[in-house]
């Protein structure tokens, strides 16, 4: 019985002493919530609005192109009683040319866009990294995570990096 009482003791203060250091520390943790960040940062803002303007006249030629396609397939229609098979056929044929390119345009038009979005956004959190860095260390955080489900006032560091965003990037 002595030797059982000694282990049970020998075994509680390893325990102890393993879980004690966990306790005694104090952690210093921030929550980042992203979708914020690409929503409300001026750098994001700015980020898009490259965008726009880079892919605004190529969209403005493709729905021009789209309302001719549009436009030519109404005036088919509307003179398809006066024409003679062959010259319907030939223009239905031309009209299915020119729709396919257009819309060959719009899906390239939408892949280029997507690769520019993703350009953009991998900038971003290249920037978003060093900034969120050099607050961390800062401030002694020992862990930022990201979009977590409940976040209490106290630990959301949003604000503040948004903020640290802002900031011109010669103080980063």
């Amino acid at each position: 019985m002595n030797e059982r009482l000694s282990k049970l003791l020998i075994a509680t203060i390893a325990a102890s002493a393993w879980v004690a250091p966990v306790a005694a520390d104090d952690y210093k943790i921030g929550v980042l919530h992203v979708e914020r960040i690409l929503q409300q940062s001026s750098a994001a803002k700015a980020a898009h609005d490259r965008i726009e303007q880079e892919f605004k006249a190529r969209d403005t030629d493709i729905a021009r192109r789209e309302q001719e396609v549009r436009d030519a397939s109404a005036q088919l229609e509307k003179s398809r009683a006066t024409l003679s098979a062959e010259e319907r056929a030939a223009r239905e044929r031309a009209l299915e040319v020119r729709s396919r390119d257009v819309q060959r345009m719009r899906q390239q038009f939408a892949e280029d866009l997507r690769g520019r979005q993703f350009e953009e956004l991998d900038k971003l959190k290249e920037r978003l990294d060093r900034v969120l860095t050099r607050y961390a260390k800062e401030r002694n955080f020992d862990l930022i995570l990201q979009d977590a489900l409940f976040v209490g006032r106290t630990v959301d560091i949003t604000d503040d990096v948004i903020k640290a965003l802002e900031a011109p990037p010669a103080k980063q």
